[in-house]
């Protein structure tokens, strides 16, 4: 061994005497081209110091133990001043790398540093497994004309290797960066790495393959292997199928020169300014690597979800095959007699009335056309109140339930066309984000919450993905039971086709089909969005909670105005309208937006206030304003309203929508498409509560299950509520502050509490869109002439 170790120097310096050649001139320009050569004497250990100029070139062979447990550093320092030209070039060579860097060491940003150092690679051994005596030369370089005085040491890292469930404490600048290195025991197949800090220093966390070199040098350390920004949390789900090779990686911590990559940009001004030297930008952390004692669960975690819902699905089924459908259990024994008297009664007022007359091109109860509307500059005729002082159902029931049925049928037609178009896309783009992920390994791509994935096959965070498989259920189910009432309708009508045209509401389940529809793909959507949450893809999450939202409000609306409503491809292209603005305002959210989006959300809530008010009668178009003003000029400014239940809703309603267009435009939420989806589903419950009450206010009648379902939909949105604001990321900050919010799993170890927000919000949906389809089952006994029409 010893001769090996006198071999190695003697070669290395030949080598440096052919490569440099003999000495010349002492002039400055000769002294840099040809620079003399000086063999320094330096032990493991010591601190070996010297002064050095373009003149001379100094190189040192030092000796070291080395052991596979622990790793060796290079520190150097030296006196910087601000008048030096040049810098100091420290190349170090091992017997199979070099590693090199400058003194000081800079930075883009211009940050000065007269320290650095580096960790030489286990790799560049000849022997890298057992112990044995090896050397390490380093030359000392610089074209400064004056002499700069230096110092260099090289010490062991004795707590190299990292342990499973040992912490591990460590210190890491900018200068200094410091890697770990980990091996996988024979029974373990993958860890979870936990990295914390107590304070918010921008730090890259590296997950590398054993190899050399070691990128643990700013901007090329974050390009290499699984890395994250770091502020204070930073945490990993490591495989050893990553690194088959070896079945080790390597840790690697750097300290960013600035905040940038990591602060918000409202915090942007606290980044300190570029060219001062030595800036104490030392970070204090602590790694942990926990073992995959619990990741069993998630197996249990998906057997159990999918067992819950194979259960609703039996409960469902039993229930609906112990209680039939109310349409086919309509106390048959005096329908027939019912019947009768109800054919005279139609055809009796059917001789004495007459017919009204429509126009196809306008949703109006009654009107005039178009031309004899404009030519007379007068308002349509007013629907005139029933003798019990309010329009009653019948009223805005004149239509043909046959043409109503084949108009409302058009709805999921149109949403089952858009849900395949706009999912097909979508699930190529998410998908391609995940291949991105795997081949870039830049996790700051997504916003995971990293404490809490669950890997399974490609997908990163399976659970999140998985846990909106409620929707889908759920959204199934919703569509069984709804066809299993418009069959029994259907069969109702065709037995008693004067009952059903003079009691109870009339029933049209084409926007009841088109809910199904957007539950199941809410589920589909949400899944994807979470393949790869981010900024640009948060749309697919709130798409079709927008068009849900919607089509409730328009079913309530038209459970009682069969005749108004809109048609399908106006209610489309509104929500088209209303998504591009989601958008807009993803990427533009500012003062501006707020303003702007506040003055066409009042405006708005007035055009449709008129719509509403007065049934329908009033064009919402770029002339809106003239027909508004003639409505209400020939109804009389000052005069009693008309109808006054109505009033009695769009008053507080304009209140709130005015309440959330100044909140918006004042506070500036941090998230402008859940602003605009709560101003949607804000509205859908004052609807909702207003319909309940106007219900009571009129004695109808609730059946057991309607009351059921609303207690139910009530209880699971208070629940699935509080989980929501329960944050545990953000795309509205940097990834770095978006994993400080990052929570631990809560459920079966596998759940975090967005996902149960998604389990449970499934539930609230479905039953309130049971609690819609079932709400008015307690008055199909009843007249439509007795019904109000609210």
């Amino acid at each position: 061994m010893s001769c090996k170790m006198i071999f190695w120097p003697i070669c290395f310096y030949l080598f440096v005497l052919l490569a440099h050649g003999e000495q010349f001139s002492d002039s400055p320009i000769q002294s840099i081209i040809n620079p003399d050569i000086e063999i320094k004497n330096c032990t493991f250990g010591e601190i070996c110091s010297g002064s050095i100029n373009s003149s001379s070139i100094h190189f040192y062979s030092v000796e070291y133990s080395f052991d596979p447990t622990m790793a060796i550093r290079v520190i150097t320092n030296m006196t910087y001043k601000i008048e030096q030209e040049s810098p100091l070039l420290i190349v170090v060579r091992q017997i199979r790398g070099v590693i090199s860097w400058t003194l000081p060491y800079t930075f883009s940003n211009g940050m000065v540093y007269s320290s650095a150092s580096r960790i030489l690679c286990l790799q560049n051994e000849i022997n890298r497994t057992l112990p044995h005596t090896s050397r390490v030369f380093i030359e000392i370089s610089t074209s400064n004309n004056a002499l700069i005085d230096y110092s260099l040491q090289l010490e062991n890292i004795t707590d190299f290797l990292l342990e499973t469930g040992v912490s591990r404490q460590f210190f890491v600048s900018p200068a200094m960066p410091i890697y770990y290195k980990f091996t996988f025991p024979p029974d373990i197949q993958n860890v979870f790495i936990d990295v914390r800090s107590t304070d918010q220093l921008c730090t890259v966390v590296s997950v590398q393959s054993f190899d050399c070199p070691v990128y643990d040098v700013s901007e090329i350390g974050t390009r290499q292997g699984h890395y994250q920004t770091m502020a204070s949390i930073s945490s990993f789900n490591v495989y050893a199928s990553e690194f088959p090779k070896r079945n080790t990686f390597l840790l690697v911590f750097l300290v960013k020169p600035t905040d940038a990559d990591c602060l918000n940009d409202q915090e942007q001004t606290a980044i300190r300014p570029s060219g001062i030297v030595d800036v104490q930008r030392r970070k204090n952390a602590t790694v942990t690597i926990q073992p995959p004692t619990n990741y069993n669960f998630l197996y249990i975690a998906i057997f159990t979800t999918i067992g819950m819902f194979l259960m609703i699905y039996f409960l469902a089924f039993a229930i609906m095959c112990k209680h039939p459908d109310i349409y086919d259990h309509l106390a048959p024994e005096h329908l027939p007699l019912l019947e009768a008297r109800t054919e005279r009664e139609i055809s009796e007022r059917e001789d004495n009335q007459q017919g009204y007359q429509t126009f196809e091109g306008e949703e109006n109860v009654e009107s005039t056309s178009t031309d004899e509307y404009e030519n007379s500059g007068g308002a349509i005729e007013v629907i005139e109140t029933s003798n019990a002082g309010y329009v009653t159902v019948s009223d805005l029931c004149v239509k043909d339930y046959d043409y109503l049925k084949q108009k409302f049928r058009i709805y999921p037609q149109t949403m089952l066309t858009i849900a395949i178009f706009y999912s097909l896309p979508v699930i190529q783009l998410v998908l391609q984000y995940q291949l991105n992920i795997d081949a870039s390994g830049n996790e700051d791509i997504c916003y995971f919450n990293f404490l809490c994935t669950r890997q399974f096959a490609m997908l990163t965070a399976f659970n999140n993905v998985f846990s909106n498989i409620g929707y889908c259920a759920l959204g199934v189910l919703f569509l069984i039971i709804v066809y299993r009432r418009d069959m029994a309708y259907a069969r109702f009508l065709a037995r008693y086709p004067a009952i059903g045209k003079e009691y109870g509401i009339p029933q049209h389940f084409g926007l009841f089909y088109a809910m199904g529809i957007g539950l199941f793909m809410e589920g589909l959507m949400s899944g994807c969005y979470h393949i790869c949450p981010s900024k640009q893809n948060f749309q697919f999450d709130t798409s079709f909670m927008f068009i849900i939202a919607v089509l409730n409000i328009i079913k309530i609306y038209q459970t009682r105005h069969p005749d108004i409503n809109p048609r399908s491809s106006g209610s489309f292209s509104f929500l088209a309208v209303i998504i591009l603005v989601t958008v807009v305002g993803v990427y533009y959210d500012e003062q501006w937006f707020w303003i702007t989006y506040a003055c066409i959300h009042i405006l708005s809530c007035v055009a449709f206030t008129g719509k509403i008010y007065y049934m329908g009668r009033l064009k919402v178009t770029f002339r809106v304003h003239i027909h508004l003003y003639r409505l209400v000029r020939e109804n009389g400014f000052f005069s009693r309203p008309r109808y006054l239940n109505r009033m009695m809703i769009l008053i507080p309603a304009n209140c709130v929508n005015i309440a959330f267009a100044l909140y918006g435009a004042i506070v500036q939420p941090e998230s402008f498409p859940n602003h605009l989806l709560f101003v949607f589903l804000g509205n859908l419950a004052i609807y909702l509560i207003y319909y309940i009450l106007m219900k009571i206010i009129h004695r109808e009648h609730f059946t057991r299950f309607s009351i059921l379902f609303l207690l139910l939909a009530i209880f699971f949105w208070s629940s699935s509520l509080y989980f929501f604001y329960q944050e545990v990321k953000s795309y509205e900050v940097q990834p770095a502050i978006s994993r400080m919010r990052n929570r631990a799993c809560i459920l079966l170890n596998t759940y975090d509490v967005h996902d149960i927000w998604h389990i449970l919000s499934s539930f609230s949906l479905f039953f309130s869109f049971l609690t819609l389809l079932t709400l008015d089952d307690g008055i199909r006994k009843t007249r439509r002439r007795e019904l109000a029409a609210f």
